[in-house]
């Protein structure tokens, strides 16, 4: 497309009179491009929660978009971000999570220590002007966010996470329950969704879908006392269990009652539901680059629940065989209206008392992106 009236985005200020993005943000490879830099490589992202980083050597490894990086507890007690390359022939040097005193790569076996120096090369100590110092690891920034979460950030520059969400940190530690308790539990498996990621997160960002598509949702929830809240770059939905007896799952007349979902600029959320204490993490960001990636995402998610508890497999049933897939379907078919020459934009349904129905929160999300964006 090369007509700027039909590229043109604008957001209106006020969600009551807005148009929504147009489809094309959602399928242009080279928007995705545009991303990369604009938005993914100027925030923060989640990479792993402090109670798996407690030693010397614990490791964490995030990956965002074609940037893998490596978050390791420090001999000396830091927390230290390093992009996961070799400086030899640029071969990943670790996966997934685990221990290693030395980061020892792989392919030829350069060493590095856990403050990222050049340990072992071998045989560059007989290569004349070898200087071990030009070959450390490079550094990324990293921050602890609530005492709990590890998250990165690729620009030198950037704000630091707790001037920009220190009140978020603040929301999720004070409403959460049990929160202090709370402890990081096994990684579960990344859930691939043929949609673009905005397409993800702006079905995250309003229940106005819940009655028609998650009617078990609407059952365990009051849709009534379901409510949006906004502020800065994040935004907060939160609401209270409508009957112990439901079409989810039980939940016991001692437990938790309360439910609350929060999203972080751009790419993180947090949440909980009715029932026993626990906090779900997700980062939601696309699953590659180019035509692939601009319609793929991949969420990972991250679990915290109280040390030695029994997990309620009801609980988790419903989240990982219905409200998921439901969540799925709906984002696939999104994705693939988004691509109709039938359609350009939408409009925002907004209740100005943030109430079951608004979209406000979306709207919020598409002022922040089209800012980052330059549109």
């Amino acid at each position: 497309m090369n007509d700027t009236a039909v590229r043109a985005v604008d957001i209106d200020v006020d969600p009551a009179v807005s148009d929504t993005l147009p489809g094309w943000v959602y399928t242009d490879p080279e928007v995705l491009a545009t991303e990369r830099t604009r938005v993914f490589f100027r925030t923060w992202h989640y990479a792993g929660a402090t109670g798996e980083l407690r030693n010397a050597g614990d490791y964490v490894t995030a990956q965002l978009l074609d940037q893998n990086i490596l978050v390791m507890r420090g001999r000396d007690g830091v927390l230290r971000g390093f992009y996961n390359v070799c400086q030899h022939r640029a071969h990943e040097l670790l996966e997934g999570r685990g221990n290693a005193r030395v980061v020892t790569c792989p392919y030829h076996a350069w060493s590095y220590q856990d403050d990222g120096a050049l340990r072992t090369a071998r045989g560059a100590e007989k290569q004349p002007g070898f200087v071990a110092e030009r070959f450390c690891l490079k550094p990324v920034r990293v921050e602890v966010f609530a005492g709990k979460f590890v998250f990165f950030n690729l620009d030198p520059e950037a704000p630091a996470l707790a001037d920009i969400a220190g009140d978020l940190a603040a929301d999720i530690m004070a409403h959460t329950p049990e929160f202090d308790r709370l402890e990081p539990m096994a990684p579960k498996e990344p859930r691939v969704i043929r949609a673009n990621w905005k397409v993800v997160l702006d079905n995250f960002h309003e229940c106005y879908h819940c009655g028609p598509a998650h009617p078990a949702f609407a059952d365990i929830i009051d849709m009534a006392c379901y409510r949006t809240e906004i502020t800065g770059l994040w935004s907060k939905q939160h609401g209270r269990l409508a009957k112990l007896e439901n079409k989810a799952y039980p939940v016991a007349e001692d437990a938790n009652h309360a439910t609350a979902f929060w999203w972080l600029w751009p790419s993180t959320t947090f949440g909980f539901m009715p029932g026993d204490p626990g906090l779900s993490i997700s980062s939601t960001l696309p699953a590659g680059m180019g035509a692939e990636g601009v319609g793929v995402t991949r969420r990972r998610f991250f679990s915290f629940g109280l040390p030695g508890a029994v997990p309620d497999q009801a609980k988790l049933d419903y989240g990982a065989n219905v409200l998921g897939p439901e969540d799925v379907a709906i984002c696939e078919s999104v994705q693939r209206g988004l691509a109709s020459r039938g359609y350009s934009a939408g409009r925002f349904v907004h209740d100005p008392a943030g109430g079951q129905t608004t979209e406000a929160a979306v709207h919020h999300f598409h002022r922040l992106y089209a800012a980052a964006m330059g549109f």
